[in-house]
């Protein structure tokens, strides 16, 4: 069905599923359910096939979390993410993909560092609050994101030096990656050709699937503790960068 053999469709359902949970549970999750899709489809294709799949995801996570985002966070980066989204899909054909990735990781990693010094030393990072260092989160975010899907990383980064609720967390990031998502998606049907009616079927198969996965994500979220919860987000990030090199 849908040119895919009974291997693909179960790679493909557990993505879904990780796609969900990760939206309502574990930040930063996504990159295993990435690796899943790029494997069936490749990786630009995959990128298209995807983004239906995680805007339902975040829609799910602003209808349990979305009233305690941090929307302030949200405005101050998005209009750099735009534009960052807006160059990665200009550029996006051209780059070396492998070597924008090891870059990135090499960032994501020295952020973790530092998110690790904090936890250990107990102090509180001080990133600082100027315009410029928001436009350049925003910018790298909104570009990695159109060309690799690898914003998450630098996003739990910024969000987990401010030391907010797992919650507020949860709620902030899927506002931030909704909206993301939205502008980018007219770069994938108009300039990419990524997404399509017959890519949209894939998601509309997946839909209980991504429904569970969030469920398990906002089962998990409720049990776990603060402290927990955030070495997780930092165990993930560390993980996804690691991912980048790949």
């Amino acid at each position: 069905m849908l040119g895919l053999n009974g291997i693909e469709w179960m790679m493909l359902i557990i993505a879904a599923i990780i796609i969900g949970f990760s939206k309502t549970g574990i930040q930063g999750a996504t990159i295993p359910a990435v690796a899943l899709v790029a494997i069936i489809f490749g990786g630009k294709a995959s990128a298209g096939i995807m983004l239906p799949m995680l805007m339902l995801g975040d829609l799910i996570a602003i209808f349990q979390y979305g009233k305690q985002g941090k929307f302030s966070d949200v405005l101050k980066l998005l209009p750099a993410a735009v534009i960052g989204i807006v160059i990665g899909a200009v550029t996006g054909n051209f780059l070396d993909d492998r070597q924008f990735k090891a870059l990135l990781g090499v960032v994501v990693l020295v952020c973790l560092g530092l998110l690790v010094y904090r936890e250990v030393a107990k102090r509180v990072l001080a990133l600082p609050k100027n315009r410029i260092f928001h436009w350049m989160v925003g910018a790298v975010s909104g570009f990695s994101s159109m060309v690799g899907n690898a914003a998450g990383p630098i996003f739990n980064v910024y969000l987990l030096s401010q030391d907010i609720s797992k919650n507020k967390m949860i709620g902030t990031t899927a506002w931030f990656f909704l909206l993301m998502n939205v502008v980018k998606l007219p770069f994938h049907i108009f300039m990419w050709g990524t997404v399509t009616w017959g890519t949209i079927r894939y998601m509309l198969l997946m839909i209980p699937f991504i429904s569970f996965g969030s469920w398990m994500g906002i089962t998990f979220v409720r049990k776990i503790n603060e402290l927990w919860y955030k070495r997780i987000i930092m165990a993930m990030t560390g993980i996804a960068a690691i991912r980048l090199f790949i």
